[in-house]
């Protein structure tokens, strides 16, 4: 049986290509804004300080890899400042952001990913692969820090070059891949969302934590942040940010965006991650352009 944490982030995403089918030729209505998450969640009022974010990993079998040159054309990559596209490119990795909605052939995937997870078993219990292919909602205030699995490797070794300045590398034990997702709310149903690739790895140990005037003891493992990997957007209600491997996997893109599955193929791994709901309303002050905007700190 499908998780319950599981089932609400995908029964938002089914809403919405309901919406689709009946004459919406992208992924989200491009007028009206997507269904409230609350009508899969309940009737709670999200805080006005609080985003809704939803991510989804899709795993790519070898006809749809095909097509990646063609999504990617669709997507704005220019969007990413040059100095990071470099950076990125350097190590393996590539982004860019639909806007409102998501282009046809990412949306025949994510239609084509759920009905994989209805009909395997193994895909229900998060056995097919070492990616997951489902969606998960996020709820993300300013101050918080949401950690989104890629690939989390028990008890294997996993040899990892990257370029950070120079090129550099290690042997790193029970690797977790990650990116790292943090947000900042406006008032006009937008969002600074950051997203900071991570691997963490080796054995855990318990540390003392001091945070908002209390001390507790946190277990925490050794980790590498790749902070000039940041991809950092301003979207609005609708936009989705798409990270992925270059089409020569090398580096980092290797081990974040490339699985082997249990039948023994290698997929292609994209994560998408979309800003779902924001209130608009006049809590936050308006945005003035001629002063600096809002920005998330370095981890």
């Amino acid at each position: 049986m499908r998780r319950a944490t599981k089932n609400a982030g995908w029964m938002s995403w089914i809403g919405l290509t309901m919406v689709c089918a009946v004459g919406c030729s992208g992924w989200l209505p491009v007028q009206t804004p997507p269904p409230p998450i609350e009508r899969s969640l309940g009737k709670t009022e999200m805080p006005k300080d609080t985003v809704g974010i939803e991510s989804i990993l899709i795993r790519l079998n070898t006809h749809q890899a095909a097509r990646l040159s063609e999504v990617w054309s669709s997507l704005d990559e220019q969007i990413v400042a040059p100095e990071t596209r470099l950076a990125l490119d350097r190590n393996g990795l590539r982004a860019g952001k639909a806007a409102g909605h998501l282009p046809a052939t990412l949306e025949e995937w994510v239609r084509a990913n759920e009905r994989r997870r209805d009909e395997d078993p193994m895909e229900q219990v998060g056995l097919a692969a070492d990616v997951s292919a489902f969606a998960q909602l996020w709820r993300c205030r300013a101050d918080s820090r949401k950690e989104l699995t890629i690939r989390k490797l028990l008890q294997e070794d996993a040899t990892v070059f990257f370029h950070d300045g120079s090129p550099k590398g290690g042997t790193y034990r029970s690797p977790h891949f990650l990116y790292t997702l943090q947000s900042v709310p406006f008032g006009d149903a937008s969002a600074l969302v950051k997203l900071t690739p991570e691997l963490q790895h080796g054995e855990a140990r318990r540390m003392v934590v001091a945070k908002d005037s209390a001390i507790r003891t946190d277990e925490r493992r050794d980790s590498l942040i790749w902070e000039p990997l940041a991809i950092e957007m301003r979207l609005q209600r609708g936009d989705c940010i798409v990270i992925g491997a270059t089409p020569e996997t090398r580096g980092l893109g290797e081990h974040f965006f490339q699985t082997r599955t249990k039948e023994g193929e290698m997929q292609h791994v994209l994560l998408l991650v979309r800003l779902s709901e924001a209130r608009q309303d006049d809590w936050f002050a308006p945005v003035d352009a001629s002063k600096p905007q809002r920005s998330i700190p370095a981890q």
